[in-house]
């Protein structure tokens, strides 16, 4: 590495800690909709970083709703339905389970209700050898995780986002970022599930990938609609 290009890494390392850690105190509530941020000097300070650092950060955060800036005014928190919640960087912040509200699982549960249903019949539709491949490869290594807990999660995102490939809708496609933030937060909020839960989650995941690889796609949609719906439950049926 040439001495130019180390501390642009060292700068670039400043601007993503300066953007994850102001992030995630706004989603957690640290700083509150409305609220103003302490001054440049004094927050560079506090994050410890470069003004420039900040400066660049403040850029990053505005460009995803969360914060702007104006003459005299400062930098205030913007409120949370200007924030760009669909941005994978809001999303991750939002799954930190001190974060992740409730309300927020129960958004996302109909954000996946309403998308992947329909995904799913497209998959079957449209899918091809290749797609049907990828998703009964995913399903396979969730069979085979065992007890391994995080083995188990990231085979479930590679199902879920094989299925939304399969649509080949470039759009849908993008969603297996609300999806991913989604099941990785379930999995740090939730108890250790017996075996019987995981056996019937399996069993529905197998129902859904066979149905696609046969081309149903009316049961493929019921099928999605049905395990979403149980996933809601969970979380309703919470005080």
């Amino acid at each position: 590495m040439s001495t130019q290009e180390a501390p642009r890494k060292n700068a670039r390392g400043q601007v993503n800690a300066a953007v994850n850690t102001l992030g995630s105190r706004i989603a957690n509530g640290t700083y509150p909709e409305g609220s103003t941020l302490a001054i440049e000097q004094e927050l560079a300070a506090n994050l410890s970083v470069g003004r420039n650092a900040l400066r660049e950060a403040v850029k990053v955060l505005s460009g995803k709703g969360l914060i702007s800036t104006a003459p005299r005014s400062g930098t205030k928190v913007r409120p949370r339905s200007d924030w760009n919640m669909l941005d994978p960087d809001v999303l991750a912040w939002h799954a930190d389970p001190e974060t992740a509200t409730k309300e927020f699982m129960l958004d996302l549960i109909e954000l996946r209700r309403i998308i992947e249903p329909k995904a799913a019949e497209l998959a079957a539709r449209r899918g091809d050898k290749k797609d049907v491949a990828e998703i009964l490869s995913a399903y396979e290594a969730m069979a085979n995780a065992g007890i391994d807990q995080e083995k188990r999660l990231e085979a479930n995102i590679d199902f879920h986002t094989a299925i939304l490939k399969a649509s080949h809708n470039n759009v849908l496609s993008h969603f297996k970022h609300a999806i991913s933030t989604y099941l990785r937060a379930h999995m740090r909020q939730g108890e250790v599930q017996s075996e019987e839960t995981n056996r019937e989650d399996l069993e529905r995941h197998h129902q859904i990938a066979w149905a696609i690889a046969s081309g149903k796609a009316k049961t493929a949609h019921s099928l999605t609609v049905a395990m979403l719906d149980q996933n809601r439950s969970h979380f309703e049926g919470e005080g």
